[in-house]
């Protein structure tokens, strides 16, 4: 009974709404407009950047990393007739700096999704509540420890997406790449925003030092990029004319269905929904290769594991599998439930 009290006692101080709001504390409302005076952004993806037009409106402060709020103006999130007020609004705050409402503490912590991707810990009344956001379990991201309340999100929640293979993919890709540079002499590569800068930098650190050309939206973030310190020499912004004699594409993922399979080039479509094996041949031309930015299944319990909070709360609101995730978790003793959901129901019945 007490310890179902205190889980109450923490479910009003946390919530998570239909349309993707976080709710954390008093006045904090992360990944979606949740009528708060601090709008909190994690990465700029499209998912969680749910109502950010409402938030510019309404809010005080819009917060997130430098790098993030760049990237939501390069990609167009907030429209021409409210940039202004955007920028009057937005707060960069970079990793483990404290920003101060007067009733909370909100720190942004690395999750190692897409470059400037942050988890968000809010100190409150004594409390410690956290939320990954989307996240990748790296060396570089920060585990959340001593927290009242976690909210996780559950991308890959299903126990079936596991990747044992997923070290080897970097080293895949480039070879692969390799391959397609010394046969075609012509490589594309196709992914979404974020993914491909990290495919940028695998290549170069492993040695692939021919031009990249890049779209003209993926080049002017890549090169917004850089001062920030996410350098990749040697890029083109992609032109009427093939100028170099060997080259690497790369191309937004929905440009993908478009490629030209005609034996000039080698094609790479880089997928994070691929668990059966690191990478694998779609045609004569083409390779999908399991790159991935989120943790899969083995990486959120990790996390769980290693974090240790009082009470889990499984993000239920963005496409995953999280009764998968909170079922495994209540398994391994803790407390977890699903939100948007019935809160008072679940705790009855998992949080004896």
């Amino acid at each position: 009974m007490l310890k179902q009290y205190y889980y109450r006692e923490l479910l009003k101080h946390v919530n998570i709404l239909e349309n993707g709001a976080i709710l954390l504390a008093e006045n904090i409302s992360v990944d979606g407009h949740g009528g708060r005076r601090v709008r909190v952004v994690t990465h700029a993806h499209s998912d969680h950047l749910n109502q950010l037009s409402d938030s510019v409106r309404e809010s005080e402060i819009i917060l997130a990393t430098p790098v993030t709020i760049e990237m939501i103006e390069l990609l167009g999130y907030v429209g021409k007739y409210l940039r202004t007020l955007f920028r009057m609004k937005a707060r960069p705050l970079e990793y483990n700096q404290v920003f101060s409402t007067g009733v909370e503490k909100v720190t942004l912590l690395p999750a190692d999704h897409i470059v400037g991707s942050a988890q968000v810990l809010v100190e409150y009344k004594g409390y410690r509540l956290g939320y990954t956001g989307d996240f990748k379990l790296t060396g570089n991201t920060a585990i959340m420890k001593k927290l009242d309340v976690l909210v996780i999100e559950a991308t890959y929640g299903n126990p079936a997406h596991r990747r044992p293979f997923k070290d080897s993919v970097p080293g895949i890709l480039y070879e692969l790449v390799n391959y397609g540079l010394s046969y075609y002499g012509q490589v594309f590569v196709y992914g979404y925003h974020g993914k491909v800068q990290e495919a940028m930098r695998i290549l170069r650190e492993r040695g692939v030092d021919e031009p990249f050309v890049l779209t003209e939206k993926i080049y002017e973030i890549t090169k917004a990029l850089e001062k920030y310190g996410f350098k990749i020499d040697n890029v083109f912004k992609e032109g009427p004319e093939r100028r170099f004699k060997k080259t690497v594409v790369f191309k937004h993922m929905m440009s993908a269905s478009k490629r030209r399979l005609d034996g000039s080039a080698l094609h790479i479509v880089l997928s994070g929904w691929e668990f059966r094996e690191p990478f694998r041949k779609i045609d004569d031309y083409t390779y999908l290769v399991a790159l991935s930015d989120h943790s899969d299944f083995d990486d959120l319990v990790q996390y769980v594991e290693t974090a240790k909070p009082g009470l889990v709360i499984v993000d239920a609101s963005r496409d995953g599998d999280p009764e998968g995730l909170a079922s495994s978790l209540r398994e391994k003793g803790y407390c977890t439930i699903t939100l948007p959901g019935d809160s008072e129901s679940q705790i009855e019945e998992y949080c004896l």
